[in-house]
Order: structure tokens, then sequence, then C-alpha cells
């Protein structure tokens, strides 16, 4: 079973499943970061939309493949536009300010994770962050990519990056 289908098959009771955990890791990682009103945020991997609930504020683009992506349309957010489409497929010229990829990697073809990636790191704007976090067990390492920080969070290992050090996207 494809995760686009996983998720599918588990949408209805996401939240009571792993509401508590994300919202957990979404909110430590950003007590990594400083995150201003007027930044804009992807979100890749949204889910039902718990960072969304987390930022009402800021603008939002949640990338979210699974038929989970209606959810947050229901829930009537002001500022979240939703994009259904694998983070593979998606093209945008904007840049954010902060991106956040929470528990999504160990679900991308091992094949496809370096260009996702590169795609992630240039989607982050100038002096913008990109946060990752992965399941440990999948034993995905970034650290090769010089995070500011990394750690691990509830399941996952975490790695933070800003997009103004010389190591990015080098």
């Amino acid at each position: 079973m494809d995760s686009i289908t996983y998720y599918n098959s588990i949408g209805k009771s996401y939240e009571s499943l792993y509401l508590r955990e994300q919202e957990s890791k979404a909110r430590f990682l950003l007590s990594k970061i400083e995150v201003k009103g007027s930044d804009k945020i992807l979100d890749v991997g949204a889910g039902t939309g718990i960072l969304e609930s987390i930022l009402p504020e800021n603008d939002i683009t949640a990338i979210e493949p699974s038929d989970m992506a209606g959810m947050i349309v229901k829930k009537g957010f002001k500022k979240v536009s939703v994009v259904k489409e694998r983070i593979q497929d998606f093209v945008s010229n904007e840049r954010f300010d902060v991106v956040f990829c929470i528990t999504v990697l160990q679900d991308i073809e091992e094949n496809d994770r370096e260009s996702i990636i590169k795609k992630l790191f240039s989607l982050t704007a100038e002096n913008g962050h990109l946060l990752i976090s992965v399941l440990k067990a999948s034993n995905i390492d970034l650290s090769s990519l010089n995070p500011i920080e990394m750690g691990y969070i509830e399941n996952d290992r975490y790695f933070i990056f800003f997009n103004g050090s010389k190591s990015f996207l080098s």
C-alpha cells in the first residue's frame, strides 16, 4: 500500500491517532525558530491541518496529496491555500520564509528523496528556515547537509536548516 492510499484509509481517524504527537512536534520545532505573523509558510504533508491550527495568522500553503486535503478545506482557515498534490508535482516560483516537512520523507521513494530535499531547499526564502523531521526508524540522516540544529522529538529525528548559512544548498 502506498502512503497516499494509507492516509486515505485512516483520514477520518488521523487526528485521534496522531494529533497529540504531530502537534507536539510542530510546537517543538516552532520553539526553535522565530516565526512572525507576516511569514509565508509552506507545509509539506499537511495532513489534517494541525500546523495551520497553530499558526492561524500566517499565510500558509498546505500541500497534502491524500483526501485529508479536503479536511483542511472544511476547517475554513482564512489564510490557508490547500494544494492537493505530491511535493514531487508541486510547482511554485514563490519562496517561503518557513518550510515544514514533518514526518514525510520516509514516505517518499528512496530514489526520489534527494530531488525532493533539493526542492525543499529551493522553496525556502533567503534567510528562511527549512524544518524536516523523519521517523527515527527510517534511519534517514540529513546531518551531512549541515543543519544548524538536529536532534530527536517524539518518534522523529529533526533537522533545522537556515538559508543564510554557507552550507545551504551546497
